[in-house]
């Protein structure tokens, strides 16, 4: 279950999957590359989490009705937390993406940010 939940969260975040709402930015941001980079992360993490809990599941002999559920609530945790990342760097680029542009006022050529929207934070 676990599995296919990160499976899906990760499957979310790819815009040609899922419809994405783009902004244009045209300051630079470390706090929102951060982000960026912090949301896969934590879905990746959230499927390691599965497949080691999978593997602690099938080396017991009788894993018990706790241990499944502790491992699906770690996966879950993760996986919100990446939503509520993503949910915080859109918006980040929406309110960058709001001062609007001048010309020669950019720092660098206008990039684009894609945020997908998640299950948790929309």
């Amino acid at each position: 279950m676990g599995a296919l939940l990160s499976l899906a969260a990760l499957a979310e975040r790819i815009p040609r999957v899922v419809p994405a709402r783009q902004y244009v930015l045209c300051h630079a941001s470390p706090t929102l590359d951060h982000l960026t980079l912090t949301a896969p992360a934590l879905v990746l993490a959230a499927r390691v989490a599965a497949v080691a809990g999978g593997i602690v599941m099938q080396s017991r002999r009788t894993p018990g009705r706790v241990l499944p559920v502790v491992w699906l609530v770690i996966i879950a945790a993760l996986l919100i937390t990446a939503d509520g990342v993503d949910a915080h760097g859109e918006a980040l680029a929406a309110k960058q993406a709001a001062t609007g542009f001048r010309e020669g006022g950019c720092d660098y050529v206008p990039q684009d940010y894609t945020a997908t929207p998640g299950w948790f934070f929309r």
